[in-house]
């Protein structure tokens, strides 16, 4: 969901490799919606593997290309023990 400078992307419960074209077609939106904030909304996620995890990272490196501020909002569980595990929480802007 876009609006204006803003934009979000709301991630589905499980997020696995079957999930990367998708989520590459809503960032690509993001991207040419010449948004400045993207917002990747975690609530709902319970399980991400590696790839979830690598789409997370080409999402940042992305945004940072395009002068875009990322930030994931509320990971819990196994989603927020994996980003603290891989330290992938330094690399981030969290809100909880």
């Amino acid at each position: 969901m876009s609006t204006g400078l803003s934009a979000s992307i709301r991630l589905p419960a499980r997020v696995t490799f079957a999930d990367g074209s998708d989520f590459r077609k809503q960032l690509m939106a993001v991207i040419e919606g010449a948004a400045k904030h993207l917002a990747i909304d975690l609530s709902d996620t319970e399980f991400m593997d590696s790839a979830g995890l690598g789409m997370l990272l080409v999402a940042l490196k992305e945004c940072q290309s395009h002068s875009i501020s990322l930030v994931l909002q509320r990971p819990r569980g196994d989603v927020k023990k994996l980003l603290e595990l891989t330290r992938s929480d330094e690399r981030f802007q969290i809100t909880y």
